[in-house]
């Protein structure tokens, strides 16, 4: 199985590169499993600052994307459901689940604000999102977590972070489910410094180009046009 795929247009257009494929397993219950096939991008022109600045402990850039497909050990079939019949329930875990993953992943202070049906659009072009084929996409507020040394001075304690936003969405396929995501920051290293440690001499002119605007409209534009690979 593989992760859904954004066209290479998305890629061309948005500057994202293809960065890694992991497989991991996603839950693990008595009566099955589900194992995550993911595909990670990150935004190319940004990547640099981030890895200038961004605590290596956090292994995916302050502004990427990606993208998993979700496979059951059981086909929910053999249960008696379809993927698209119990798709209520899928979202209340997923939206759970994920905001635990992202933590995991060694981002901080996660919180959703954002939880709503979403159109998507296929392969073909189709618009999707409704009757048969829905897909639910949550916002998150979240932290990036920064060295100590984008300050001059020596940290003890704490940790310093960049605001930012992720979004995720979900939708059925035929034998399961498939998401795709991503993250953008909200605020520069500058404005970061000056929230958190106002009397600090900042030590780096990174410059993490944020517009919250355009990264928001850019990433539900790819996530809608995430294709499901057959």
């Amino acid at each position: 199985m593989s992760a859904p795929r954004f066209p290479d247009a998305v890629l061309a257009e948005y500057d994202w590169r293809h960065v890694r494929d992991d497989t991991e397993t996603a839950l693990s219950l008595p009566l099955f499993t589900i194992t995550a096939y993911n595909t990670i991008y990150e935004h190319a022109p940004s990547s640099d600052a981030f890895a200038a600045v961004g605590d290596p402990e956090v292994d995916v850039s302050g502004r990427s994307a990606f993208t998993s497909a979700l496979e059951f050990s059981t086909p929910l079939m053999e249960f008696g459901f379809s993927p698209a019949s119990v798709f209520g329930i899928a979202c209340d875990h997923a939206k759970t689940e994920f905001a635990d993953s992202v933590r995991e992943d060694g981002l901080v202070n996660v919180t959703r604000f954002a939880d709503r049906d979403i159109d998507r659009v296929d392969r073909r072009g189709d618009p999707r999102g409704t009757g048969s084929d829905p897909a639910r996409a949550f916002g998150y507020d979240v932290e990036y977590p920064l060295v100590d040394d984008v300050i001059a001075e020596d940290v003890t304690s704490g940790q310093f972070t960049v605001r930012g936003e992720l979004w995720a969405i979900i939708w059925p396929t035929d034998r399961a489910y498939a998401m795709a995501g991503g993250m953008f920051p909200t605020e520069n290293v500058a404005d970061a410094i000056a929230r958190q440690a106002p009397a600090a001499t900042l030590a780096t002119d990174t410059d993490l180009d944020v517009d919250v605007e355009r990264d928001r409209e850019r990433l539900l534009d790819a996530l809608k046009r995430a294709e499901t690979v057959d």
